[in-house]
């Protein structure tokens, strides 16, 4: 006589199995490593100048968002040159955690559906390589930074635990956009087009103002997450300190990103590979 299966609360709902998927995975730090290592070689594989795009791109774009939009800021030609730098290449590491986290978990449909790994490799291997891309950008911004003169003070080093919790935000991020875009196919649409207007809310072609007059703009930019992230990475290499009110933003953002991460991992984790 055959006994009915029951599923367990657990099976269904276990926020806890998210928080062992995030240390397992950061364990096998030389197997996320490894993929984001053969995914950036395949990217720049039988190309003349390889990894060299990355900076030839970056390059590019500063000097021409310096060129056609220098004259309508407020800044010195040089200053707004090396803000654009810095702010654009965090800005595309943020971006970039963004929009890959959406298809974080499809790209890797087969090994999800094969191999039993932790689900946080993926999302390692994804911020591994934007962290490639980013530390390329970043020197060659830092590059421009000290070819017009300018020197790092000692509030330069507020730059890093501000990095560090944007690293943290990025990996709650691609885990949620991840499992909930393997569910509903439709939510990576809506990001790539969130992420458009994202490019001109986002103090990137434009200096943003601490005492600026209330406006639709400014009440846009100041509601978007991406101004307060790169003003607390930004602002200490620039030579200032941030504004505390991004970092209260960003603080206050991070423990939601959490919790939320929790409760959609917690009933998607077990359900991932039937819906890839």
């Amino acid at each position: 006589m055959s006994r009915a299966i029951k599923v367990s609360t657990t099976d269904r709902f276990n926020p806890i199995i998210i928080l062992s998927d995030l240390v397992d995975g950061a364990k096998r730090v030389h197997l996320w490593l490894a993929f984001a290592s053969d995914e950036i070689q395949n990217r720049y594989r039988r190309s003349k100048l390889g990894l060299a795009w990355i900076v030839i791109s970056y390059l590019v774009f500063v000097a021409s968002i310096s060129l056609f939009f220098g004259n309508f800021s407020d800044l010195a030609h040089q200053n707004f040159t090396v803000y654009v730098a810095i702010n654009f290449a965090i800005f595309t590491f943020l971006l970039a955690n963004i929009t890959e986290g959406c298809a974080v978990f499809r790209v890797a449909r087969t090994w999800i559906s094969s191999v039993p790994l932790p689900h946080s490799i993926y999302i390692y291997k994804s911020i591994a390589r934007s962290l490639f891309v980013f530390a390329i950008n970043m020197i060659v911004a830092l590059g421009i930074f000290f070819l017009y003169g300018h020197k790092l003070a000692l509030v330069a080093l507020e730059a890093i635990p501000a990095f560090l919790v944007l690293l943290v935000n990025s990996v709650l991020i691609q885990m949620i956009l991840g499992y909930i875009s393997a569910r509903f196919r439709d939510i990576e649409h809506l990001v790539q087009s969130i992420t458009r207007i994202l490019f001109f809310t986002t103090p990137v072609l434009w200096v943003r103002q601490e005492h600026a007059t209330p406006g639709l703009r400014n009440t846009i930019s100041e509601m978007n997450p991406l101004t307060h992230a790169l003003e607390i990475f930004s602002a200490p290499i620039l030579g200032r300190h941030a504004d505390p009110h991004s970092w209260y933003y960003i603080l206050c953002m991070t423990p939601i990103l959490f919790v939320v991460a929790l409760i959609v991992g917690g009933f998607a984790h077990r359900r991932l590979p039937y819906w890839l």
